[in-house]
């Protein structure tokens, strides 16, 4: 795995068609075009959809012939998992053209017919209302060969500082662990917040604890040593307790029953 590549021959190219038009076309779409790249244009399933993305990116929507489309050095189909290899295959190859998604789980065989080609994910929680810190993104590059590769890692480096190149197994392994630190998360405190509120409390107390939450993730120790609470404490009388005040609201119910046993397993082995 490498931050840097080692050569770039080639000049970053221009031109962009992007394929789709939702949070990740907008979102990665904007970067890029403020990074210098011009997007000659943009398809999607939905005529207006296109057209709003194409006038915020200063282009135009294109055709579905693929065959009527500009010349561009990259397409970058910014489309859901299940439509990458359908929207590959429509694709006409071109030799001078490098065919790219941006799925952290998927793979460079989805674009196959294209022997050039590659990928381009984004380690971030892209929504189309709220542009992420680009220049600190996680950007994984993969390419079909090494002068895929070159060209994917400086379009990657117009966008951000952090640009890692590595197979699908290591940007597999990213992609579920965003999956479960981040949504599992947002799931948590979204079934907590909507629980507090019907107590009448307010959410926004939490916010102390949350931040040191983060800020023992970011120490990078021992998180297992950083928890507290009556399951790691194996208070039993508690957690029953307070499972129970829970409750009426089964899917919170159901992640306290099942963290809290977690805990309690985990400490109660190291404890041994």
């Amino acid at each position: 795995m490498s931050t840097k590549p080692e050569e770039i021959r080639h000049p970053c190219p221009d031109r962009l068609i992007i394929v789709g038009s939702g949070h990740l076309a907008w979102q990665m779409g904007e970067a890029l075009i403020n990074s210098g790249v011009t997007c000659v244009g943009v398809l999607a399933r939905k005529r207006s959809s296109a057209s709003a993305l194409a006038t915020r990116l200063g282009t135009v929507p294109l055709d579905s012939d693929p065959t009527l489309w500009p010349e561009a050095e990259f397409v970058l189909l910014a489309v859901s998992d299940s439509a990458i290899c359908e929207c590959a295959q429509r694709i006409p190859v071109r030799s001078a053209q490098i065919l790219v998604h941006a799925s952290g789980s998927g793979t460079l065989s989805q674009l196959s017919p294209h022997p050039r080609c590659g990928i381009l994910w984004p380690l971030a929680a892209l929504r189309r209302e709220r542009s992420p810190d680009w220049p600190n993104t996680p950007l994984f590059v993969e390419g079909s060969e090494s002068e895929c590769t070159g060209r994917i890692l400086e379009l990657a480096q117009r966008i951000s500082g952090v640009v890692i190149q590595a197979e699908a197994p290591i940007r597999h392994a990213h992609h579920l662990s965003a999956v479960s630190s981040a949504n599992f998360t947002l799931f948590l405190l979204a079934e907590t917040s909507e629980w507090l509120r019907a107590k009448g409390g307010n959410p926004r107390l939490l916010s102390p604890i949350l931040h040191q939450v983060l800020s023992d993730f970011l120490e990078e120790s021992n998180l297992h040593d950083r928890q507290t609470g009556p399951a790691s404490r194996g208070d039993y009388e508690t957690v029953e307790q307070q499972w129970r005040e829970v409750y009426e609201q089964p899917a919170l119910a159901a992640l306290y029953r099942l963290f809290s046993d977690l805990i309690c397993l985990k400490h109660a082995s190291t404890k041994r």
